[in-house]
């Protein structure tokens, strides 16, 4: 075996050094967080010509006055403020109303089954062109409905806001060629209900050529494109030229891919329109509890305003072509703006990879600098030093406890605290695994060679890009170009014609090389740790050690300790900065949490609320609790312990309305029927039948099982006090118990002791939860 084990020095460098600074420069840049325009203003006063954020933020309030899940009366409020807002504008707008089934399973075989009725709100703005019943149209889709426990004006209100403003704008102005379908979803927030109800349902849906969804996951920063999945080349084409400062990747795409609110893009298509879906992604809703009108950010407002509009104008104008191949992958470079193709070139891409790294590794055998056996080491070195420089990431992380709170507190404040305590931290989990990589792969260069170590690098790369060709091809270009251009260099530099270039044109081909995995690599390390969050450390580690992986020859020609030891006292800086800052969290609202619970069998009523520390107010409704009880009867086995005191029954709420019909054991198995009513109106059933081994179920006649599970659990949305007739089919002749809560919004607020006014932190409107509960046991 022979190889270079000996490293070159840093002696006569500086140039280079120079070269590599300004690469980090690029990379800091691309660390930097994006920043928005203030709205100007023009676009502040209501009378504005254009796109209005003053009205569209009147819209936010209105709608988000109160938590709006699925059935609820805010729900039916704010469709009915959709409705009259439309008819004003002079549109004819209809609701459209949906029984839609969703499901999933867990590991264990345990099944939870969504149904529930969902509204949503359509309506037609006429395009001029004649025959516009079969002629194809602009589909616009947003949601107005919000989690049970969150005021949804970011996530919720204000894209369905935005779309009733440029809905006005485009009513004023000029008509448009071909119609505008707009849909305001109901049952968006958990399983995409309402997009669904749509798709499956409506006309509409099949008339559709193009798709524009709206679906917020932040409350600031710019409008982006998270799913192009389902698009083709025109609508990538349209955003990129006419949207105001386009933003987005593909690969960012992938990761929202696995939402369940990103589930109602997909259902649009296959076969369906071209759909791109967007949404505003920066700025943490906390689960829905921060997300209140006074944190959402104008400005994204604004962007997304424009950039709905300057799309609805076009496609609306646009002769929509035929649907062409579907999915882009997307970027963008400096001064080159987005970049895309379609996924018809992924797979070409992942193969010429492949086939070139089987050249590389068999021409530098052929020439003998060294054997297979050392790309075989240079390979799992790379592996291991990947996970050593995880492992260092979450070692550091665990060790210092106190960032995780100044991450989250910077996350919620605005303005400087942000900068301080996010992007510090930010950048310190970026370089730290990186700086972890870049000191084990000296080590390892000096053992078996530099170029062993690289040969060795591009085959896992090579077997990583074809696994992401196959799974998540929108995130293929991130390792595609770089190990492409890496590649190339090493083939350009192994050349005969190259052999006698002086050592300066050698290291401006390495530095070339380098240049796509800074541009693509380092933006896809930052949104991935953005995205994920420091509780999250594997991919963007991942990502950030895949660049000095690639760069190690470079690294090599500079001398990697002029590397390492800046970028540990870089680390070390910004750890230190991330501790020293002390942003100052707003005084936001906070959700409810007290449970007003009515149960049957005991016939009495109790007050809960999670294991914590209670305030001045909670505390005199449990004087007595010493600590918090597990209640695995009330709430099932495995559920958290809760504070827990009696309450006095309110008569007012009754329980649920229960008649078993049928109860038939055979040799088959056993079959029950029951009839299950609210009298509460309630918003939402709960029914969990745990360890039964169900086989088929249905109620009212409909399926909703049809296979055997381990557990049962159904959450029924929007029945209000309809009849539901359930049957039943179990495997075994066994006992078992059906578990039955109505949650309806709200607690019997007479019933509590007065909060003392002005004390923070202050309650959101309607979200504590009256539970009405029973057990049916079989014997």
């Amino acid at each position: 075996m022979s190889h270079d084990s000996a490293l070159p020095g840093a002696a006569g460098m500086q140039g280079l050094a120079a070269a590599c600074l300004l690469g980090a420069l690029l990379a800091w840049l691309a660390l930097a967080p994006r920043q928005l325009p203030v709205p100007d203003a023009a676009s502040r006063t209501p009378a504005a010509a254009g796109f209005s954020v003053a009205r569209a933020q009147a819209h936010v309030q209105a709608l988000s006055q109160a938590p709006r899940p699925v059935g609820s009366p805010a729900n039916q409020q704010a469709r009915d403020y959709l409705l009259a807002q439309l008819r004003g504008l002079g549109l004819k707008p209809e609701v459209q109303t949906e029984t839609v089934r969703a499901a999933s399973v867990d590991l264990t075989a345990n099944v939870r089954v969504t149904l529930a009725e969902v509204h949503n709100v359509i309506v037609r703005k006429p395009g001029m062109v004649v025959g516009h019943g079969s002629r194809p149209a602009v589909l616009a889709v947003a949601r107005y409905d919000s989690g049970a426990a969150s005021l949804g004006a970011a996530d919720g209100a204000a894209s369905s806001a935005a779309l009733l403003e440029t809905l006005r704008v485009l009513q004023a102005g000029p008509p448009l060629d071909n119609d505008l379908l707009v849909v305001f979803t109901d049952g968006d927030g958990g399983q995409a209900l309402g997009t669904r109800g749509f798709v499956q349902s409506h006309p509409w849906a099949r008339r559709a050529r193009v798709a524009l969804r709206f679906d917020n996951l932040g409350n600031r920063g710019a409008l982006q494109l998270i799913g192009a999945e389902r698009a083709d080349g025109f609508t990538v084409d349209a955003w990129s030229s006419l949207a105001p400062g386009p933003q987005g990747s593909s690969f960012m795409g992938e990761l929202y891919a696995r939402l369940p609110q990103h589930a109602g893009a997909a259902l649009l298509a296959d076969p369906g329109p071209a759909v791109l879906h967007f949404a505003t992604t920066a700025g943490p809703l906390g689960g829905g509890a921060w997300d209140v009108p006074e944190r959402l950010d104008a400005a994204s407002l604004q962007h997304e305003g424009d950039t709905m509009l300057a799309l609805l104008r076009h496609f609306g104008a646009a002769a929509l072509p035929e649907p062409e191949a579907r999915g882009q992958v997307l970027f963008t470079l400096p001064a080159l703006g987005v970049l895309h193709y379609s996924y018809l070139l992924v797979w070409p891409l992942a193969l010429l990879a492949g086939v070139l790294c089987v050249v590389v590794c068999r021409s530098a055998i052929r020439r003998q600098d060294l054997d297979g056996i050392d790309i075989v080491h240079g390979a799992f070195g790379f592996l291991l030093m990947l996970m050593l420089s995880i492992a260092a990431a979450w070692v550091c992380r665990d060790f210092l406890p106190g960032l995780a709170p100044r991450y989250d507190v910077g996350l919620l404040a605005e303005g400087p605290g942000l900068a301080a305590a996010v992007r510090w931290q930010l950048l310190a989990f970026t370089l730290l695994p990186l700086t972890a990589f870049i000191g084990l792969q000296r080590i390892l260069q000096a053992r078996i060679g530099v170029h062993a170590m690289l040969l060795g690098t591009m085959c896992v790369l090579a077997i990583a890009l074809l696994c992401a060709s196959w799974l998540a091809p929108g995130a293929s270009y991130v390792l595609a170009w770089p190990l492409l251009a890496a590649q190339a260099a090493w083939l350009v530099l192994a050349s005969r014609r190259a052999q006698g270039w002086r050592a300066a044109y050698r290291r401006i081909v390495l530095l070339l090389a380098a240049l796509p995995a800074a541009l693509l690599i380092v933006p896809a390390a930052r949104d991935s740790l953005l995205h994920l969050s420091p509780a999250w450390l594997v991919l963007p580690s991942v990502l950030g050690c895949c660049l000095p992986a690639l760069c190690g020859p470079l690294l090599a020609e500079v001398g990697t300790r002029l590397v390492v030891r800046p970028l540990l006292l870089g680390v070390s800086i910004c750890l230190v900065l991330a501790h020293r800052a002390s942003p100052v969290p707003p005084e936001l609202p906070v959700p409810n949490q007290l449970v007003y619970f009515k149960d049957t069998p005991s016939w009495q009523a109790f007050w809960m609320y999670p294991a914590g520390p209670l305030d001045a107010w909670t505390r005199t409704i449990f004087p007595n609790a010493l600590y918090p009880y597990q209640l695995p009867y009330m709430l099932g086995d495995g559920s958290p312990p809760v504070w827990y005191a009696a309450a006095r029954r309110n008569d007012a709420i009754a329980y649920p309305d229960l008649i078993v019909e049928k109860d038939q054991r055979g040799p088959a198995g056993r079959h029950v029927a029951f009839l299950l009513r609210s009298k509460n109106r309630a918003p939402e059933l709960l029914l969990r039948i745990p360890a039964a081994d169900t086989l088929k179920t249905t109620v009212n006649g409909r399926v909703l099982t049809d296979r055997r599970y381990r557990g049962w659990t159904l959450d029924l949305h929007g029945m209000q006090d309809r009849e539901l007739r359930f049957a039943i089919d179990f495997v075994h002749d066994q006992p078992f118990t059906v578990f039955i809560q109505e949650r309806i919004p709200g607690l019997p607020d007479h019933e509590l002791p007065p909060r003392p006014a002005g004390m923070l932190p202050r309650l959101l409107p309607q979200t504590g939860t009256t539970i009405s509960s029973d057990v049916l046991i079989f014997r």
